[in-house]
């Protein structure tokens, strides 16, 4: 193609404002519009960019015609405005999670396959080079444990395990090439709402790697971290250090008749704007000249897992009580 693409943003909040920053900033890019109900964010948007603006998804498609669009409103609001989307011909790369139910995934990528356009997930931490070199490198891990906290829940229409948790569901997936065997689960919501704010999982796969998941939107202070054990050499990812991830390789290496000496390699790995790499990587996609990281299956089985762990912690779902001093 060489005509530049037409994109649109739909939903201006926080990731919004991010897709449409880079957008404005590629090449061969027209961001022609921003879908967002709030009328400041609509002006916002409008003054920064001279972008046509719309309240609604259905008032955009009535004014003009776009070839992609991303999605970056509420969770609930995927599947609805990706379905319309994508049956009007349109390009579509919707934010994690694609969808609240598997389901309704499943009817996203049929849609895709059927009117011939690209849909991807934004599954971002897949365009982290950390992740990437950590995919490389690992064989057989047997242990892996993935830490997700932070202070705050800016969304609120899922729980934590589709909010943050499914990152790591997604990159431990692409890490163990097994079946899941097994799950566990326990967590709590603490906001007043039905979503957890805290959940731990265990996960068991057919191989007997083990994975083990800490999520939380209320902890005292951020920290987002994986370690992945093999039986040679095992990695710590820290990947708070943004725009930086620093990965630690340990491996013992023997030392004589005194047993053996742990050597650790530390590296400080330059994560060069990933959001900017997945939003290029779409736009290849839609021009032919790229292949997928990360298909649409790999979208169903990090959501599939997510959900099972969402319906088996509601059904073992026990009221948190209080301790009362005497």
């Amino acid at each position: 193609m060489s005509e530049p693409l037409s994109v649109a943003v739909v939903g201006y909040g926080v990731m919004g404002r991010h897709h449409a920053n880079v957008y404005a900033a590629l090449p061969s890019v027209r961001l022609s519009a921003v879908v967002e109900p709030d009328h400041g964010r609509r002006a916002a948007a409008e003054e920064l960019y001279g972008c046509a603006t719309f309240v609604d998804l259905e008032a955009m498609l009535e004014a003009l015609t776009v070839d992609a669009a991303s999605i970056a409103s509420p969770t609930s609001t995927h599947h609805a405005l990706a379905s319309r989307l994508l049956s009007q011909g349109v390009h579509v790369l919707v934010e994690k999670p694609v969808a609240t139910k598997v389901s309704e995934a499943r009817e996203l990528a049929a849609l895709s396959r059927s009117h011939g356009v690209v849909m991807q997930v934004g599954h971002i931490t897949r365009f982290y080079k950390a992740v990437q070199q950590l995919r490389q490198a690992v064989r057989r891990p047997y242990l892996i444990e993935a830490r997700r906290l932070t202070p705050n829940a800016r969304i609120r229409d899922v729980g934590v395990i589709l909010d943050l948790m499914i990152h790591d569901i997604d990159i431990v997936l692409g890490l163990v090439d097994s079946p899941v065997a097994g799950v566990t689960v326990a967590g709590h919501a603490l906001n007043g709402t039905p979503f957890e704010d805290v959940a731990a999982a265990q996960i068991t796969f057919a191989n007997g790697c083990i994975a083990r998941f800490l999520a939380s939107r209320v902890a005292p202070d951020a920290e987002r971290s994986l370690v992945v054990a093999e039986a040679q050499r095992t990695y710590r990812l820290d990947f708070l250090r943004a725009p930086h991830t620093e990965m630690a390789i340990y491996q013992a290496r023997p030392t004589g008749d005194e047993g053996n000496h742990v050597h650790v390699d530390r590296h400080v790995i330059y994560e060069d704007n990933p959001l900017r790499k997945e939003l290029a990587h779409f736009l290849a996609r839609i021009r032919l000249s790229a292949a997928p990281i990360g298909t649409l299956d790999d979208d169903l089985r990090s959501l599939t897992l997510a959900t099972d762990l969402i319906q088996q912690l509601r059904s073992n779902a026990q009221p948190l009580v209080a301790a009362h001093a005497d």
